[in-house]
């Protein structure tokens, strides 16, 4: 990628679009001045890099289950800037979708969601970032805050996915929702603050019906006020028809404010070890129900 061509307008990525409406960048980097992401336009982009510089620059979806920004293969995208959501009513929907492979997405700036702003009622699935289906993906360095749903959602089959040294907070469903993911390493980052409409973890690892979690690692993760901390469970519908096979926490420091600190049901194989757990009188800092194999070794204990 040694072409630079900074972009201040829409004529260009027109002319790179094809009828599928895949913009293929040809190895190109292309920096961002005015941060305007909306000459996208919803299209998949591939096969170059983008760089949003700073300043603060909103980002508009415009459709129910819309996305504002869809990464394809050999990405990088680079934010800098601080990409706000400006409010909506819609039940569903991604800031940054990523369906790709050989995808990085880094920066010192933020992804700003709409929980304060938005005008509907109705849903819970405003992401942050979406992974649905992408492999070899690294997450690193941002900031993703208040979004409608999650932060982060990873599902769709996913491979390969390593999320570090993120700040996660203020959202209202979860910090980080995995749901169909084989590999996924989240190292070095501090989800704070999730509330507002259920489950509220800092991570739920949650498989859908017919689908597979596995090989999972949760290392040097903090967590503070989040209402529940680290969570890995085949709900009672889902039993027999999901799996999640090993995950785990090594060097964390998780609290939970009104929901279990650490729960494992369901789990073929769960390591709990070398972690500082915070958790409330009468309850239990590890719950577990149907685990194969649970190790917990050297962990240290905080009632509140």
């Amino acid at each position: 990628m040694n072409t630079i061509i900074p972009l201040a307008i829409s004529s260009l990525f027109l002319s790179l679009s094809g009828n599928d409406g895949v913009i293929d960048l040809q190895g190109a980097t292309y920096i961002i001045p005015n941060g305007d992401v909306s000459v996208f336009n919803g299209r998949e982009i591939k096969n170059g890099k983008i760089v949003v510089s700073e300043g603060d620059y909103p980002l508009q979806v415009n459709e129910e289950g819309g996305a504002c920004l869809i990464v394809g293969d050999n990405m990088e995208v680079v934010i800098d800037g601080n990409l706000c959501l400006d409010p909506n009513n819609y039940k569903s929907y991604d800031m940054i979708l990523v369906v790709g492979s050989n995808v990085k997405i880094n920066g010192k700036g933020s992804i700003i969601g709409d929980k304060f702003t938005h005008y509907g009622n109705n849903g819970e699935w405003g992401m942050g970032i979406r992974l649905n289906g992408a492999e070899n993906v690294t997450v690193s360095d941002i900031t993703v805050a208040d979004c409608w749903g999650d932060c982060i959602y990873i599902g769709g089959n996913c491979k390969d996915i390593k999320i570090s040294y993120c700040l996660l907070h203020g959202s209202r469903r979860q910090g980080i929702s995995i749901t169909k993911a084989d590999g996924v390493t989240i190292s070095n980052c501090t989800i704070e603050n999730i509330s507002g409409t259920n489950p509220q973890y800092a991570i739920d690892i949650e498989p859908n019906k017919q689908c597979t979690v596995d090989n999972v690692l949760i290392e040097n993760v903090t967590v503070n006020e989040c209402e529940g901390g680290f969570r890995a469970i085949i709900g009672k519908e889902e039993y027999g028809n999901a799996r999640i096979g090993k995950v785990e926490i090594l060097n964390c420091n998780v609290m939970a404010k009104s929901r279990h600190t650490i729960q494992f049901a369901g789990c073929e194989q769960a390591i709990v070890k070398d972690c500082v757990i915070e958790t409330r009188k009468g309850e239990k800092p590890i719950l577990s129900r149907k685990v194969g194999k649970l190790s917990k070794k050297r962990n240290r204990i905080i009632y509140k």
